[in-house]
C-alpha cells in the first residue's frame, strides 16, 4: 500500500479537540511544505476549505511529519535540590552553580543550583510563530514546552516519543499510527495521553475507544489550544500559579482559522511577568475561554470581509490540569462561547490594577452575575488590610462605579429626572453625601477650600480616609436590621439630596436586597474614602 488519503470534515469529528487537531495537522502539513530539503515521503495537504480538509501520507511521510511533531533535544534544568532516585539514591547533576539572591531583608546571598540534563520539545512552527523568539528560545514557546512536559506528559512514560528523538534512538510510533491507518474506521482505545478526561473505562465500565482515523488528529491539537497560567491569591496577598488552562477552539471555519491561525500568534503580548508571558497569566480560569475568543475577534475585525466572527469558532473548551506527583489532575473544565460577553470582558479585563479587585469582578463575569456579586464573601473572608487598606483596591472600586454609571447611561434612553438611575448610584450618592457633611461639621473642611492648599487638602484626604474606614469596619460588623439601622442612623443622619424617587428606591432596596446594599455600601465607602 503506497500511499492513503484520510478525508476529514469538521461535522463528524466527536470533538473539540478533534477539530483543533485537524487544524493542528493542517498548520503542521503547511509548515513542513516550507521546510528546505527534499522530503522523505509523502506527508500532504490535499484539500481545505470552510468544511475540512484531505490528507495523503505514506509510511516515510508519517514518519517524518511525527519527527517534527516530537522534535525534541537534550538540554538543561535547574534544581534548588539534589534529586533522588527510585531507590532514594542521589542522582548526580552535570554540575553545581553559584546564584547570588536578595532576600525579603535585602541581604544579598549565594545559592547553590544543581544542573541536570533534560528533553526539551522543539515546538515545530510554534517557535517561528513566537514574538519573543531569540535563537531556538521564546517566552511562550517555552510556556508550550514547559506545559507539554510536565502536563500533558506529566506521567514519565508518556515522554518516550520525545525522549527517543533527544537521544537519537529508534522510534516505533510512526509504523504504529501508520498500520492502524490502513485500517481508519477500526477503532482503538483512546487514552488519556492524547485526549484529555480520557480513562479505561467510565463509572459503567464502558472503554474509551475511537476511531483509528479520528484518534491520528489527537497527535495534533497541543499545537493549536492556547496557554494559560492561573493566578492564586493567598491570605497573605501574594500571587501564585496553579497549574495550566488550556483553551481548545471549537472550530467551525477550518480554512480561515489556519488562515488567521499565524498572525494571531505573532501578535500576543511580549511583556515579562514572573518569568511568564504577562498575556498568559489570569485571574479566573474561564477568562482563558473569553481571551482566546477576544484574540480571534481582534484578528478578524482586521479583516472584516472575510466573515463574522462567529463563523470561524462555535466556542472555546476550557481545561484547568495540574500536576500531583506523577499524576495529572483535570481541575476544571468549561466552555465559552461567542456573544455580547466578550465585548464587557474587554471593557474590564484592563480596567483593574488590583489582583483581588480584578479576580472576583471577573468572576461574577463569567458566571453572568452582576458586576459586584462576590464581594460580599471577600469582605468577609479577607482582612481589611487587603481590601479597603490598599490603595489599587479603592482605585479600582470608584473605577467599578464610574464603569456602571456609563453603562447605565448609554443604555437609558429616558430623560434623566435627577433621580438616580440605579441601587448602585444611589448608594454612591449617599456614602459621599455623608463623607463631605461629616468632614465638614466635624473638621471644618470642604472641597472648595481645600483644592487649592495642599496642607488642608492633604488634611481633607487624610479625615475623608479615617471616617471611611470607620465606616467601612462598622458596616462590616453588621448584617441584616443591625446593618440597616446603621445605614438609616448614620449614613442618612445627614442630608441627603437624592429626591423622593431616590428616597423610595433605597428603602425598597434596604427590606428587599439588604445583603446587596451592605455589599454596594462597602464598595462605595471604599471608592469614597
Amino acid at each position: 500500500m503506497s500511499a492513503i488519503t484520510l478525508d476529514y470534515a469538521l461535522s463528524e469529528l466527536p470533538s473539540s479537540q478533534h477539530r483543533a487537531g485537524l487544524a493542528g495537522l493542517v498548520l503542521m502539513l503547511q509548515w513542513l511544505s516550507r521546510q528546505p530539503g527534499k522530503r522523505k515521503g509523502v506527508a500532504a495537504l490535499t484539500r481545505l476549505d470552510a468544511n475540512g480538509a484531505a490528507v495523503t501520507f505514506d509510511e516515510k511521510g508519517i514518519a517524518e511529519l511525527f519527527d517534527h511533531v516530537y522534535a525534541a533535544a537534550m538540554g538543561e534544568v535547574e534544581s534548588n535540590a539534589l534529586r533522588k532516585s527510585k531507590g532514594k539514591e542521589t542522582v548526580e547533576p552535570l554540575r553545581t552553580e553559584e546564584r547570588e539572591i536578595t532576600d525579603k531583608a535585602g541581604k544579598v546571598k549565594t545559592k547553590t543550583v544543581y544542573i541536570y540534563p533534560q528533553v526539551v520539545p522543539r515546538g515545530a512552527f510554534l517557535l517561528e510563530l513566537d514574538p519573543t523568539r531569540q535563537g531556538e528560545r521564546g517566552l511562550w514557546v517555552k510556556l508550550w514546552r514547559d506545559t507539554v512536559w510536565t502536563v500533558l506528559r506529566g506521567v514519565p512514560a508518556q515522554r518516550a516519543p520525545y525522549e527517543a528523538r533527544a537521544e537519537k534512538t529508534a522510534t516505533k510510533d510512526a509504523a504504529e499510527a501508520w498500520k492502524s491507518l490502513r485500517k481508519p474506521d477500526a477503532s482503538d482505545e483512546l487514552p488519556s495521553t492524547y485526549f484529555i478526561g480520557a480513562q479505561a473505562c467510565n463509572a459503567e465500565n464502558v472503554q474509551f475507544r475511537d476511531v483509528n482515523r479520528f484518534l491520528f488528529l489527537l497527535h495534533f491539537w497541543p499545537f493549536v489550544a492556547s496557554i494559560y497560567v492561573p493566578q492564586v491569591i493567598g491570605n497573605d496577598g501574594k500571587s501564585s500559579f496553579e497549574g495550566r488552562a488550556l483553551a481548545i477552539p471549537d472550530i467551525a471555519d477550518l480554512e480561515l482559522f489556519c488562515e488567521e491561525y499565524d498572525e494571531i500568534m505573532r501578535e500576543r503580548p511580549v511583556e515579562v511577568a514572573a518569568y511568564l508571558p504577562r498575556g498568559a497569566l489570569v485571574d479566573v480560569v474561564e477568562e482563558v475561554g473569553l481571551d482566546l475568543i477576544r484574540q480571534l475577534r481582534g484578528q478578524l475585525a482586521k479583516k472584516a470581509a472575510k466573515g463574522r466572527f462567529v463563523d470561524i469558532v462555535f466556542g472555546v473548551d476550557v481545561v484547568h490540569l495540574s500536576k500531583d506527583g506523577n499524576n495529572v489532575r483535570l481541575l476544571a473544565s468549561t466552555r465559552v462561547e461567542p456573544g455580547s460577553l466578550v465585548d464587557e470582558y474587554e471593557r474590564v479585563k484592563g480596567a483593574f490594577w488590583d489582583a483581588r479587585f480584578r479576580q472576583t469582578r471577573l468572576r461574577a463575569l463569567v458566571r453572568g452575575e452582576r458586576w459586584f456579586s462576590g464581594f460580599d464573601r471577600l469582605f468577609g473572608t479577607t482582612d481589611y488590610e487587603l481590601t479597603f487598606a490598599r490603595p489599587h483596591f479603592r482605585r479600582d472600586a470608584r473605577e467599578a462605579f464610574r464603569m456602571e454609571a456609563e453603562m447605565t447611561e448609554s443604555s437609558d434612553d429616558v430623560h434623566n429626572t435627577g433621580a438616580p438611575a440605579s441601587t448602585e448610584e444611589i448608594i454612591y450618592r449617599v456614602v459621599g453625601g455623608y463623607l463631605i457633611r461629616k468632614l465638614n461639621t466635624k473638621h471644618q473642611l470642604t472641597w472648595e477650600k481645600a483644592k487649592d492648599n495642599p496642607s488642608l487638602r492633604a488634611d481633607f484626604e487624610r479625615y475623608k480616609e479615617r471616617l471611611a474606614k470607620d465606616a467601612f469596619l462598622a458596616v462590616r460588623s453588621r448584617t441584616g436590621p443591625d446593618f440597616i439601622e446603621y445605614f438609616t442612623g448614620t449614613l442618612c443622619s445627614v442630608p441627603q439630596h437624592i429626591g423622593e424617587a431616590g428616597f423610595l428606591a433605597l428603602t425598597r432596596a434596604l427590606m428587599t436586597e439588604t445583603d446587596t446594599v451592605r455589599t454596594l455600601t462597602l464598595l462605595a465607602l471604599s471608592a469614597r474614602a
